[in-house]
């Protein structure tokens, strides 16, 4: 079953990120007391998903264990490989999101773990840009479905 885990968010983009049990998503605004909020460059950048199963890969092949927040992205889920949906829509609750990129590693996690080669070894295993289309609430345990 395809399912949420975990909603990271942090009110400012320079402070450390932290969960949350319950999101609201806002259609064409994101996510509500995120950073990003209102707040993004483009629309398929109003919230962010990874797969729990790439960042318990990379804790392993790495042999570090990062908390899955670390890797600053809203929804963490499980069971979905959501980097092969680009250009599809899933469904959250009533929140309907589409897919658009691969949300390639920043260097904010390579910079605070000083590791140089960080960033090569998450490219395009570190989740996805999506668009909320329909505004709802999430909640950890809620179901992924791919929708037409």
């Amino acid at each position: 079953m395809s399912k949420i885990e975990a909603i990271n968010i942090t009110n400012k983009s320079d402070q450390v990120t932290f969960y949350v049990n319950q999101a609201y998503l806002e259609k064409n605004k994101g996510i509500i007391n995120d950073r990003y909020y209102e707040n993004f460059k483009d629309k398929k950048e109003q919230v962010t998903l990874i797969e729990i199963e790439e960042i318990e890969l990379f804790n392993k092949l790495t042999g570090i264990e990062l908390d899955y927040k670390e890797f600053r992205r809203n929804i963490i889920i499980s069971n979905f490989k959501i980097c092969e949906m680009i250009g599809q829509k899933i469904k959250i609750n009533d929140v309907i999101l589409k897919i658009h990129e691969v949300c390639q590693p920043c260097n904010y996690l390579q910079k605070k773990l000083n590791s140089p080669n960080l960033v090569k070894k998450l490219v395009n295993k570190s989740g996805v840009r999506a668009e909320i289309l329909s505004s709802g609430y999430i909640n950890i345990g809620s179901k992924i479905k791919k929708i037409k």
